[in-house]
């Protein structure tokens, strides 16, 4: 009990005073932060139609996000870490739970029963990252848990949307997918060298979580398959860098282990006002079984010194397939803008161009989204 008043009391510290570090010595740090995000997105509702039409998002975009991570030392340089990020989601009513649900069904003696079933949080709470290791001045970082696969080191270059919601789409990468963005059971190293720090390494590895094997493709299957990743960036002179990351995932096809691939390429510029970057993927398998991909993310922006900032981004994602027309899967346009209070709390508002193919079913109209966010 006293440990979980003392959390209690450091979380509301924390808050109160809009600060991430609560607690540090010579051996130990422990800092805390969290978002709490309002949105919701604008467009058009779903009509009948050959095809119908509808936006892609739409409705409520809500969450609370909160955090830990914490070092300690071991001996030299050499530090203990933990890291854990958790979101709540937010729908558009109060209630979070489904409740207790009951069944009337049958034994093995054909006997009547009763079971009942809980829906523990309707699938609003989700840990986003929780892994631990070692890191060193001289040698980098190592460490296991969930966390993001190696090529987000260079993916990341385009995941700038202003508002939640919006890019990072094209490339091929993805949470819990082959361990290209968030994943769990990820093993992983990170290490800067260079007299100026200019050369960045990132390699991991997933090892398989499942009990039966995966039959591949963007789908549940890719979730807990084995996968493998490396990652590396050269940070050049006057604010431009430049990367290149390559991922395997493992999944059955026709009875033998087959290899969905992902290829990714970036370059960008960074002066802490301006920022432009884009990023080049090639997929094979990794989609989608028997399905290659091209994807191209592109984003520019400006943040004043007034506080104001600008940024617009391009995602276009080509599924290519044998005995079809290519599809542009994905295929957008966004304009944002934002305003900041103060380093806490900002507005923003996202505007985007859907220019995807019409499949079958719909044809797929633009939407937007208005945005409130505080962090601390």
């Amino acid at each position: 009990m006293k440990k979980l008043t003392a959390v209690a009391i450091a979380l509301l510290v924390a808050t109160q005073a809009n600060a991430a570090e609560v607690y540090k010595n010579e051996k130990v740090s422990l800092d805390l932060n969290g978002r709490a995000y309002a949105g919701h997105f604008f467009g058009t509702k779903e009509k009948a139609g050959e095809p119908g039409e509808k936006s892609e998002k739409i409705g409520a975009n809500q969450f609370i996000r909160f955090g830990a991570k914490g070092d300690a030392v071991v001996s030299g340089t050499t530090k203990a870490i933990g890291v854990y990020e958790a979101q709540f989601n937010i729908g558009n009513s109060e209630k979070t739970l489904n409740g207790d649900k009951t069944d009337t069904v049958y034994n093995t003696d054909g006997d009547e029963i009763t079971v009942t079933t809980s829906d523990s949080n309707d699938g609003n709470l989700r840990t986003r990252l929780a892994y631990g290791g070692l890191k060193d001045e001289t040698w980098g970082q190592a460490t296991f848990g969930r966390q993001k696969g190696a090529v987000s080191l260079i993916s990341d270059w385009t995941d700038k949307s202003l508002t939640d919601g919006y890019g990072n789409e094209a490339l091929g990468v993805a949470t819990d997918t082959y361990a290209t963005g968030r994943a769990a059971d990820v093993v992983k190293y990170s290490g800067v060298f260079g007299s100026d720090k200019e050369f960045m390494l990132d390699a991991s590895y997933k090892f398989d979580g499942d009990t039966k094997e995966e039959t591949g493709g963007n789908n549940n299957d890719s979730k807990s398959a084995d996968a493998y990743g490396i990652a590396a960036v050269y940070n050049l002179p006057m604010n431009f860098s430049i990367g290149t990351g390559y991922n395997v995932g493992k999944f059955e096809k026709a009875g033998e282990s087959t290899d969905a691939k992902l290829w990714v390429i970036g370059a960008k510029y960074d002066d802490k006002a301006a920022y432009a970057a884009v990023n080049y993927a090639q997929g094979t398998d990794f989609v989608g079984v028997g399905k290659d991909h091209t994807g191209i993310e592109a984003v520019a922006g400006y943040d004043f010194v007034n506080g104001f900032g600008l940024m617009a981004m391009y995602n276009n994602q080509t599924v290519e397939q044998s005995g079809k027309d290519d599809v542009d899967t994905v295929k957008y346009y966004t304009l944002g803008a934002q305003y900041k209070f103060n380093k806490n709390l900002r507005v923003a508002a996202e505007y985007r161009i859907n220019d995807k193919d019409t499949d079958a079913s719909y044809d797929y109209k633009n939407d937007m989204q208005l945005a409130v966010r505080y962090d601390f």
